[in-house]
């Protein structure tokens, strides 16, 4: 009985041993801070992660929209209740554990006022701006390249990479793909102002044409065939017999 007992106890401890060995630790990443570089809407992001060196993490500004009920356009009363705008993103590597980003949410309007991507959208000028920019990081494991090349088979370690993927922190897409996200809200109001108005580019006017009065004439070189120079003295002498073809 004692031997029995023995072995039972030696089963469940390696059981046990081999649970805690197979065990993944949760994946980390982390928005450490976020900091305004300038008064014209460029962020410093910087964050830290348990994430493979040279990961790429997606990081994003983004400002929920909302529908102007008062407004009385039904068209703008989305099915979701709200929309979002993607005020800037980037993509950064990991180095030692850190990562780090810059983001710019503001654009120049063509009369130099401060916008965001949204408003230089005619048809979202009447929605209403949340009062907060969410940052987000995302890693996505099927987006991986630097990862990927350093091993033979790029999509095993893709699969790798997903499988180890635990934690709070972990989301799901609507096909099922694991992906990591951590997000954090800064109050930042609307942007307001005015700076030189940018230099329109041809690209700009005339759905791209540019204004055609304005596309200088392209001269064509012709170079007139010169007439020969006659070497000899001309003469109605007969021709010699050396002179004719043969």
């Amino acid at each position: 009985m004692k031997s029995y007992f023995s072995l039972i106890f030696l089963i469940l401890l390696s059981f046990s041993y081999g649970c805690v060995k197979n065990t993944q630790p949760d994946v980390k990443l982390e928005i450490k801070n976020i900091q305004p570089v300038s008064s014209k809407g460029l962020y410093n992001i910087v964050g830290n992660t348990n994430l493979p060196e040279s990961s790429q993490i997606s990081i994003m500004a983004v400002r929920y929209l909302y529908p102007n009920t008062t407004s009385g356009d039904e068209s703008l009363q989305y099915p979701e209740g709200r929309k979002q705008s993607i005020l800037a993103r980037q993509n950064v590597r990991v180095k030692q554990g850190k990562w780090e980003a810059q983001l710019n949410l503001l654009q120049i309007g063509s009369d130099g006022s401060f916008q965001e991507i949204w408003q230089t959208n005619q048809g979202h000028t009447q929605l209403l701006a949340d009062s907060g920019v969410i940052f987000i990081a995302a890693f996505d494991p099927s987006s991986q390249v630097e990862v990927a090349k350093k091993s033979t088979s790029a999509t095993n370690t893709k699969q790798v990479i997903a499988q180890k993927l635990a934690g709070p922190l972990l989301r799901f897409t609507n096909e099922g793909e694991k992906y990591v996200q951590a997000s954090q809200t800064l109050l930042i109001s609307l942007p307001e102002g005015k700076t030189r108005p940018p230099r329109l580019r041809a690209e700009d006017v005339n759905g791209g044409w540019g204004n055609r009065y304005q596309v200088p004439t392209q001269r064509l070189a012709v170079r007139a065939n010169a007439i020969p120079v006659i070497k000899f003295s001309q003469t109605n002498a007969r021709l010699s017999a050396a002179e004719f073809l043969r």
